[in-house]
């Protein structure tokens, strides 16, 4: 490893400080209630196995003061003027547009209601090598050519969002709502230029049975996500899945208390752009959608764990996906043409995934998934690689994450896990910009001083396999501070 050792010392300092002060703090008479489980992430947006919503209504002889999730409204009346509450709710398992998802503002109308949530972020990354991107890193870059210091360190706010979160009115027995989360970055996660960047966007309408919901959603392929600090959530390092258009439709069976089967289907669109930019893509769609589903088994009775969550003791799931995308060789003047290889081809996209969240004991618990597949750049697989720029077929790979975590107290969680993405060198092109292998090591701690205040360090180790140029490993270091609300 290059770089100044003391800096890591200093993190290593600020850990045990935190740690220390977090265990002299009395215990809560209540849970402490959260935003989600890392309060910045989309984990709240996980498409997992949705309970049927229970919708927070509000007492109409109560001040705001006395509200709590568990009060009863009247009836509302059209023409009612907007009235605004202050609350605080438990964070859901999974997301559904009439579930409370935390804290925040609440506007009250005959049209329904709309609660606005959000965090406010500072964010410090310290790399002792360069990394793509050295503000939310992905993977390593190679070593300076002349043995240069590639050490970088950025500071940003562009994890702040907002979350909205609409419950309508109730049409032919289907209650209507909608959800949105922004980040305040531009054109992608990976973007260094501030911005109001929607993640997800969607509609839905829905029932004890079914669901179906429109706009701008998680992938149903490999949508589980680790609980880390950056907003990239191991995307290109065994965690697959990002966001995309889509139409979904989903059945749920609970015979049970115990026991919940969902079924999810979707159509999709066979380009994202949220992770990572492609304005200068060389890939489009074929004319036809992807098309996605996951079946989920949730085993147990949901009872209340640690640090305020609300979970079953045990999910399983499985996904998969096919689709095809098109691309064509770059010209700009028929001289360009290469014979050897197709002006255009079609690429045909599938894989399979497999994820799971299993709480061992009320603080100790794993998640977990895994993939394989080919074409999945845009899936946030095979580190992002589609096809081969020479070849113009499918890269395949696989990639997988498995991350331990543990509740130290209601105010203090530790998380550590590995992830790898893997494509095959075989169908990898002889280029610069080839990566055999991505993988990470990593832990981090969350701290919620109060329920509006976070603090959270985290640590990867990391190493990026090139196929043609030297590798190169490296540590990260990132330490935040978020305000909810």
């Amino acid at each position: 490893m290059t770089g100044n050792p003391s800096i890591l010392l200093s993190s290593v300092a600020w850990l045990l400080l935190t740690i220390d002060l977090a265990f002299c703090q009395a215990e809560p008479a209540t849970v402490q209630l959260k935003l989600n489980e890392n309060s910045l992430d989309p984990q709240v947006i996980l498409a997992g196995s949705i309970e049927p919503a229970k919708e927070l209504t509000l007492p109409a002889n109560q001040p705001p003061s006395l509200l709590s999730e568990q009060a009863t409204a009247p009836e509302l009346q059209e023409g009612l003027i907007p009235q605004v509450y202050y609350l605080q709710a438990p964070a859901p398992s999974v997301l559904s547009s009439k579930e409370p998802v935390g804290g925040g503002v609440l506007l009250q109308s005959g049209a329904g209601q709309l609660r606005v949530s959000g965090a406010v972020s500072l964010l410090g990354v310290y790399g002792s090598d360069r990394t793509y991107v050295p503000w939310t890193p992905l993977f390593m870059l190679p070593p300076s050519l002349f043995g240069g210091d590639t050490r970088t360190f950025e500071a940003h706010a562009r994890q702040s969002n907002l979350q909205f979160v609409y419950s309508g009115p109730e049409v032919a027995g289907w209650q209507t709502g909608a959800f949105g989360k922004f980040y305040f970055t531009s054109s992608s996660l990976t973007s260094d230029i501030y911005g109001f960047m929607p993640i997800v966007t969607f509609g839905e309408v829905r029932n004890e049975h079914f669901r179906f919901a429109a706009g701008l959603q998680p992938d149903l392929f490999a949508p589980r996500d680790p609980v880390v600090i950056p907003m990239t959530l191991l995307g290109g390092t065994g965690n697959a899945g990002t966001f995309r258009g889509q139409l979904r439709a989903e059945a749920f069976w609970k015979p049970t208390d115990a026991f919940q089967a969902t079924l999810q289907t979707a159509l999709s669109d066979p380009i994202s752009t949220v992770l990572i930019d492609s304005s200068r893509r060389t890939t489009e769609s074929d004319g036809i959608p992807n098309f996605e589903v996951r079946g989920v088994m949730g085993l147990g009775e949901i009872e209340p764990l640690a640090g305020g969550r609300k979970e079953r003791p045990l999910e399983l799931a499985v996904a998969g996906l096919v689709g095809r995308i098109r691309n064509a060789q770059i010209l700009y003047s028929l001289d360009d043409i290469d014979p050897n290889i197709p002006i255009r081809s079609i690429i045909d996209i599938g894989g399979m995934s497999v994820d799971a969240k299993v709480n061992l004991t009320d603080r100790l618990g794993v998640i977990g998934e895994g993939y394989f597949g080919q074409g999945l750049g845009n899936y946030a697989g095979t580190i992002f690689q589609t096809f081969n720029s020479q070849t113009f077929q499918a890269i395949r790979g696989q990639g997988g994450f498995l991350e331990a975590f543990f509740y130290l107290s209601n105010r203090l969680h530790l998380h550590m896990g590995y992830g790898i993405d893997a494509a095959l060198r075989q169908d990898l092109p002889v280029a610069p910009s080839a990566i055999a292998k991505n993988l990470a090591y990593y832990g981090c701690l969350f701290w919620d001083i109060t329920p509006a205040i976070q603090y959270g360090v985290q640590v990867d180790y990391r190493d990026t396999d090139f196929a043609v140029l030297d590798d190169n490993t490296g540590w990260i270091v990132y330490n935040q501070f978020a305000i909810r609300f």
